[in-house]
């Protein structure tokens, strides 16, 4: 994209009291900003905002570039909480669940889940172990790896979300219906009117602090429902450092 090249956007009219701007994942702009901005301002406003842009688009095109794809083999590197495991792939034998299921009563596993044709996955001692019928069936094992995350990130947004709820409880707030799933360009949603928040399977991979942030920042929807100022004045009581925390989410 040259200098005169005009910037395209998808722009969505809501009452917001700012124009924002975001570069989704897979490099388009969306722009939001109230109805009574007219459009002539808007088009100035993203061309000022060119470099920021082209830069967020060249930075996930080089991640685009750079993904692997993940083959589910032994020795592999799985992102986990800022950090990453290290991948152990074995034949499912359904004989060992009684063992496993002590091990994790006793505490020397974790994220243990199993389903009833023997698999399971857990972690270990820095790894991650992956029981499955079909060792080199890359695609099987990624959805059996994909299942195992969805179901360890709702047990950490929900363990998060229960330690922040008294401070919306006290505001009113009932507390919603939580869903996960993999989504694109988000880390979580928030719907007030249904009582609903879906958060990204995804922050499975994000250091703890920066899934805190998205919990409250979702939850905090519930009190101000855009992105005003006020709603992040409302977030930093609650995360004072809530910054460095989302920078969290940038990161690889």
């Amino acid at each position: 994209m040259t200098e005169k090249q005009e910037l395209s956007y998808k722009l969505i009219r809501k009452n917001v009291k700012n124009i924002n701007l975001r570069v989704k994942r897979d490099g388009s702009v969306i722009v939001s900003a109230n109805p009574r901005v007219p459009k002539t301002y808007i088009d100035e406003f993203v061309r000022s905002k060119r470099s920021f842009i082209q830069k967020a688009q060249a930075d996930m095109e080089q991640n685009r570039k750079e993904a692997v794809e993940q083959q589910f083999l032994t020795g592999e590197q799985i992102p986990y909480l800022g950090g990453s495991l290290l991948l152990r792939a074995n034949r499912a034998d359904s004989r060992r669940i009684p063992d496993w299921i002590e091990q994790m009563q006793q505490g020397s596993i974790t994220g243990f889940s199993r389903n009833d044709r023997g698999e399971a996955l857990f972690c270990k001692d820095g790894c991650l172990y992956l029981y499955t019928t079909d060792v080199d069936n890359a695609a099987y094992n990624r959805q059996l790896y994909e299942e195992w995350q969805k179901i360890q990130t709702g047990s950490l947004c929900r363990k998060i979300s229960a330690r922040y709820y008294p401070v919306f409880e006290k505001r009113g707030v009932v507390y919603p219906e939580i869903k996960i799933r993999k989504m694109r360009s988000r880390w979580g949603s928030c719907i007030p009117a249904r009582h609903k928040i879906t958060f990204n399977s995804l922050l499975l991979e994000k250091p703890v602090e920066s899934v805190e942030y998205v919990v409250v920042h979702e939850f905090s929807h519930f009190i101000h429902p855009d992105h005003s100022d006020a709603f992040y004045r409302f977030v930093e009581q609650i995360l004072p450092d809530w910054k460095i925390r989302r920078e969290g989410l940038r990161e690889k």
